[in-house]
């Protein structure tokens, strides 16, 4: 049974009065563009001496030079036969020549499906099948006579972005045109601008060290800043020196940079940046140590977080780190149009539904699991969260990550959280792995540096948030690094089978032997 919780806006900058309830009974913009094109355009026209995009170490446009550009990129993909709605792939690093490519297709009125560059041969090859991507731009781009295309309705396909795939083989989420509009209205108040605002002269800067191929990168971080006339500040591949380098010179105020990165980033050398006003990360937990550590390198600097999925576009829960609550797991500010319920399965938590104009319009090619995953107008998002007397919400982990023990079932993410907590631990991960006596929860944790915390102290912690469980010795370990999955999230299917392979299973020795600390 659901419980629809009446969700506040929270605070006053994140009421929206254009917002109207529709016939189908969700939230929707009102007085929004037709289409990404035509909002895009007048923000071309509008900052056109603005700087748009700065490359590290490579190129600088501006507004009207980047619009151009990528016009003569849309007219040499005519020139190559493409159509309205055919899809066009894009496999590139972060930089000017991706926005080129991206904002080329959508001149040309195709559909971008943006791939993650760190994707093998297999995933890329399912994805282009999948999409039915009749061209894939990854080297020079096309070039012809300039062309825009502004016929594009509303309820047009405007992008195909394709989930992590952690799960299974990646799927593909269609976002109309409606949508994407929606998560950027809804992004620009709660960054609380004005369109053209900040920086009476050259509007924000914000460096996104979020891969520009996911929604969350490009519709919710590029989007926003362009049109708003600020300047994206790209990195081609990620190298600490160079974007703390880039921050100072380029005067960044607003910096989206995902786990991994963010943590070599305060271990960095080097002085603090209090030029950085705002700092947006991803969902991943981090230590008390961890956030201190990122205060003194960003002092003048906002910290949030945050809920969100491709499937809603990018746009979900705001998460204050360190606010006023003082617990920084909570997730306490909806964006624009977003409404939330839970399905519980005990009282006070459930997995979480959502529904709002930014949601998808469904999986591509697949109306099953579109209709199993989307009924009566939400979206039942597979995450678990546990919700708090105000009726803000702390995630406790994804259904598929539920964990069974000898002492109950637990969420991973609760237990990663926790340890956390541990004195000496930086990174956490916690699976659910199969022993000869049934399922068993195992832990791999990565140490702080210098930090000399013992296994058994970790197997302690967790003991206290157990219930008085202590994971085995044999499926607990110190790792140097947690794998991770070519989008950067941690690889838990291969955690799970490393720890497996420490409990017996042929073939662990070979790869970890000699580097890893195994209770």
């Amino acid at each position: 049974m659901a419980s629809l919780l009446e969700y506040s806006a929270g605070p006053g900058r994140l009421r929206d009065d254009r917002l109207v309830r529709g016939t189908d009974g969700l939230l929707r913009y009102t007085g929004l563009t037709s289409s990404l094109t035509e909002l895009l355009d007048v923000a071309a026209h509008r900052f056109g001496s603005r700087e748009a995009v700065v490359e590290v170490g490579g190129a600088r446009l501006t507004h009207a030079q980047l619009w151009t550009s990528a016009s003569r990129v849309a007219g040499g993909l005519l020139q190559q036969g493409i159509d309205i709605g055919d899809r066009v792939a894009i496999r590139m690093p972060n930089g000017a020549r991706w926005v080129q490519a991206f904002l080329g297709v959508l001149l040309a009125g195709g559909v971008p499906v943006p791939i993650h560059p760190g994707h093998g041969v297999e995933e890329t090859r399912h994805i282009m099948a999948d999409s039915g991507s009749v061209l894939v731009l990854d080297g020079e781009l096309p070039q012809g006579v300039p062309f825009i295309d502004d016929g594009a309705g509303p309820d047009d396909s405007a992008l195909l972005f394709y989930t992590g795939g952690t799960t299974g083989p990646p799927k593909g989420v269609e976002l109309c045109h409606e949508n994407v509009l929606s998560t950027i209205e809804a992004v620009i108040r709660a960054w609380d601008l004005d369109v053209g605002a900040a920086g009476a002269v050259g509007g924000v800067r914000h460096a996104i060290a979020l891969p520009l191929s996911s929604a969350a990168g490009c519709v919710s971080q590029l989007l926003p800043t362009l049109v708003v006339g600020g300047t994206v500040v790209l990195q081609s591949h990620a190298d600490v020196g160079g974007l703390l380098h880039a921050l100072d010179v380029e005067r960044v105020e607003r910096l989206s940079v995902a786990a991994p990165l963010y943590r070599q980033m305060v271990r960095a050398p080097g002085r603090e940046f209090d030029a950085v006003r705002f700092l947006a990360l991803d969902d991943e937990p981090l230590s008390t140590p961890m956030l201190r550590r990122l205060r003194d390198r960003f002092p003048a600097a906002d910290v949030a977080s945050g809920w969100a999925m491709t499937e809603t576009g990018g746009a979900g829960l705001i998460q204050r780190v360190g606010a006023a609550s003082g617990d920084d797991h909570l997730l306490e500010s909806p964006h624009g149009g977003m409404e939330f319920a839970v399905a519980e399965s005990d009282p006070g938590i459930g997995e979480l539904w959502c529904r709002g104009p930014s949601v998808m319009r469904g999986y591509w090619g697949d109306p099953a699991t579109t209709a199993r995953t989307t009924v009566g107008g939400w979206l039942h998002t597979g995450d678990v969260m546990r919700v708090g007397r105000n009726g803000s919400f702390r995630i406790a982990g994804r259904a598929g990550d539920a964990v069974e023990f000898p002492g109950g079932v637990v969420y991973s993410r609760e237990v990663e959280v926790a340890l956390l907590e541990c004195p000496g631990v930086s990174e956490a991960a916690v699976v659910g792995v199969t022993t000869a006596g049934g399922p068993d929860l195992g832990v791999a944790v990565v140490r702080e540096s210098g930090a000399d915390v013992g296994l058994d102290t970790v197997r302690e912690h967790v003991r206290a948030v157990l219930s008085g469980y202590r994971p085995s010795r044999r499926l607990c370990a110190s790792v140097p690094m947690l794998p991770r999955t070519s989008t950067g999230r941690v690889d838990r299917r291969s955690v799970r089978s490393w720890l497996q392979g420490v409990h017996g299973s042929p073939g662990f020795c070979s790869t970890t032997k000699g580097y890893v600390d195994v209770g």
